[in-house]
């Protein structure tokens, strides 16, 4: 009788107070459906006019990544208030970029995506760190001249999206650590990925994204906690400096570094980030060597606070149970990442330092005769260029 009792309530609650739940049943199953609407129709479709600008540079370019950090610094400028409401409403985002490196059979190219209303931003910011680059509206997107859908029956593909493996408030190596102490000039940590681009042939072709959009901040509330934790490990104070004999005295070196690491990360703006590699090659010329040097030339970039490591949801491998259907699903889902320039999953923050050692154009001791050079020289910018789409 109990029971019977108890399924009477819950019958009668049901019957007599249904209307009061159904408008949260309601919008938990229609909100996503709208989200998805108002973002891909409203936002991508009809607002935010994504343009593809191609930079070409010339061959006497001064290409120190200081010059690429001043470039992301000028960036922040495309930060916008964003309600709640024009959120849901018309699926707003801040902006975002796609920095991108392409090797299309051996030639390098250099491409940004963005927004159409912060191309002149994204003008201003280049031209006023290398006056003499061409930027350019191209309407082909490189992927026109690449099948619909890899792999299939002549075309195979390796690919990763490449993520942190520690917090990402703990910094990766960037470029003022990389400097040749006899020579006293910076090794490019992107020279293994320009040397590989230039060496691809025929029907090969490697493409590089490193694509960013305005970080919330909410990476440096785990730094401060990092920071805490270390401090209440050996009773210290935060408004302590870490030059005072206190903290020499207690703290071990490699604390005391990933204090200072991790603090002078966090003094630098930073975007959230995603990082893609994909080699797309003709079966009959795919070279495996590909793949194992842009994962070697990754290992440039690992620190003592922090390294690389593939993230196992987007990649083009597979092993094990069904080990070939889900290798090609894998496959198939990655290059519809490249080619949407789909934040996607997990975003690490990257300060500006860091995202001009990870993007930036060939330093001098770099050779590679397979970019396409401008050879006439540009006036500088306007001081007066608009900054405004």
């Amino acid at each position: 009788m109990a029971e019977v009792s108890v399924f009477l309530v819950v019958f009668l609650l049901i019957k007599y107070t249904w209307w009061l739940f159904l408008p949260l049943v309601l919008y938990s199953i229609f909100r996503p459906i709208w989200n998805a609407y108002a973002v891909n129709v409203i936002y991508f479709g009809e607002e935010i006019n994504l343009t593809l600008l191609e930079i070409k540079i010339p061959k006497d370019l001064i290409a120190n990544p200081k010059l690429m950090e001043n470039v992301f610094a000028t960036l922040m400028g495309a930060g916008r208030t964003i309600t709640e409401y024009q959120k849901i409403t018309f699926g707003r985002f801040q902006d975002f970029f796609s920095f991108e490196i392409v090797s299309l059979e051996g030639e390098i190219r250099f491409f940004v995506l963005t927004p159409g209303r912060a191309v002149r931003l994204v003008e201003k910011a280049f031209y006023g760190q290398f006056p003499n680059v061409e930027i350019r509206e191209t309407k082909d997107d490189y992927f026109n001249h690449l099948p619909a859908t890899i792999p299939d029956e002549q075309w195979t593909m390796w690919g990763a999206k490449m993520i942190l493996d520690r917090d990402g408030c703990q910094p990766i190596n960037t470029y003022p650590q990389m400097e040749d102490k006899l020579e006293g000039e910076m090794i490019d940590p992107l020279a293994v990925i320009f040397e590989t681009m230039g060496t691809l042939g025929s029907g090969e072709n490697l493409i590089y994204q490193v694509q960013v959009g305005l970080s919330d901040g909410s990476w440096r509330k785990k730094g401060d906690e990092a920071i805490q934790k270390i401090l209440d490990k050996y009773n210290l104070s935060a408004s302590s400096s870490y030059e005072e004999g206190n903290f020499m005295k207690i703290l071990p070196f490699h604390e005391l570094e990933l204090l200072k690491a991790i603090h002078y990360k966090m003094a630098k703006p930073a975007y959230d980030t995603q990082i893609l590699f994909a080699y797309i090659a003709r079966k009959e010329v795919f070279n495996g060597i590909v793949s194992s040097a842009i994962s070697g030339a990754m290992k440039m970039f690992d620190s003592s606070f922090n390294a690389f490591m593939t993230d196992k949801y987007y990649t083009s491998t597979a092993n094990y149970f069904l080990g070939k259907s889900r290798k090609e699903f894998r496959t198939r889902r990655l290059f519809k990442l490249l080619q949407d320039r789909d934040m996607q999953g997990t975003a690490n923050p990257f300060n500006i330092e860091e995202l001009a050692t990870l993007y930036h154009f060939p330093s001098p001791t770099v050779k590679v005769p397979s970019i396409p050079h401008i050879d006439s020289k540009r006036a500088p910018a306007p001081s007066n260029l608009p900054l405004g789409g």
